[in-house]
């Protein structure tokens, strides 16, 4: 094997195992943090059509831009979600200190002329960038079935930008190597090795909001189907010539397939659960509109609610629920 190709198998894998990490920071994060609601209220559907126009503009877009101000827009965004992400962690004025710094490095790497250090701080951005939305998506009512028409209609957009048009190939092209540019990467050049930020938001996000919807067992079939994939589709690209894959192509049908599955699943239950269930989801129903996402559930009636399953729990030990009380994600 020569020395090229071993390196491009080296950083393959390193972007695997980033990607992987990416993932598991998004679902400790949404285990165990609240970030700050904004005052939007729920998602409807509405929204997540809104998003796939922008989402599928925005590439035309950038493209025709000058270079200074798509690295502005970028920017501006990483700043704001790196603060939100990290408001509830370190503190408001801490977070943005952070989130300030972290944009100062990038494009002070950039000047510098340090390919390097870039490459190291825009991946790091790029994963608080990925923490940040999913868990503000899972965190703000997005439910099971807006992910999957997201997905669905992204798999149609990836399969026209990246596998018949050269558009994913040219953004790419246009905004590698740059502060902010919205790739997580192991390497720029021959032997370039990068996911895109639409890739990784659509493998964060599943997880957690399945997991919501479904449960803690949807949430790790979830995780390990889109690991399986990402593994396969991995070796693909080292062992053969592809350059870019459409990742979506086969990680949109599969996030369908499974919200599909869960969901038949979740009603067969239903039916199979006679007065109780239907009492128990007449009692979910009732639930006010600015509930928390958890609910904690004792003999068929809601106990308390909290932000994440430990604090639900908490607040039904709080409520003098003595026995263990059942958890359940109020989105579906």
């Amino acid at each position: 094997m020569s020395a090229l190709m071993t390196e491009a198998v080296l950083r393959g894998l390193v972007l695997y195992l980033l990607i992987l990490l990416t993932m598991g920071v998004a679902a400790s994060y949404f285990a165990r943090v609240t970030m700050p609601r904004p005052p939007v209220g729920r998602f409807v559907w509405t929204d997540i059509w809104i998003m796939v126009v922008a989402l599928v503009a925005m590439p035309f877009a950038y493209m025709h831009m000058p270079i200074g101000l798509v690295v502005t827009i970028f920017g501006v965004v990483v700043f704001t979600v790196s603060q939100l992400v990290l408001s509830p962690v370190l503190g408001g004025r801490n977070a943005a200190l952070v989130a300030a710094l972290l944009c100062a490095a990038d494009v002070a790497a950039y000047f510098a002329q340090w390919p390097a250090a870039v490459l190291v701080v825009n991946d790091l951005t790029m994963i608080l960038l990925t923490v940040g939305v999913a868990n503000m998506w899972a965190q703000t009512g997005m439910r099971a079935a807006h992910v999957a028409g997201l997905a669905a209609a992204l798999t149609v957009y990836d399969a026209l930008a990246t596998g018949v048009s050269s558009l994913t190939a040219d953004f790419v092209s246009r905004v590698e190597g740059l502060p902010f540019a919205p790739i997580l990467a192991t390497g720029y050049g021959p032997v370039s090795s990068l996911a895109g930020l639409g890739d990784c938001l659509m493998l964060a996000v599943w997880p957690l909001v399945a997991a919501k919807a479904y449960g803690r067992a949807a949430g790790w079939w979830a995780a390990v189907v889109e690991g399986t994939l990402l593994l396969g589709l991995t070796l693909a690209v080292l062992l053969t010539d592809l350059e870019f894959v459409p990742l979506l192509l086969p990680l949109g049908p599969l996030i369908v397939g499974q919200h599909l599955f869960w969901r038949r699943r979740e009603r067969a239950r239903a039916l199979r659960g006679g007065p109780e269930r239907v009492e128990l989801a007449q009692a979910l129903e009732d639930l006010p509109a600015d509930a928390r996402s958890w609910v904690a559930l004792h003999e068929g009636a809601v106990v308390a609610t909290g932000s994440a399953p430990g604090t639900a729990r908490r607040a039904a030990r709080q409520a003098g629920v003595t026995a263990v009380p059942v958890v359940r994600g109020t989105g579906g």
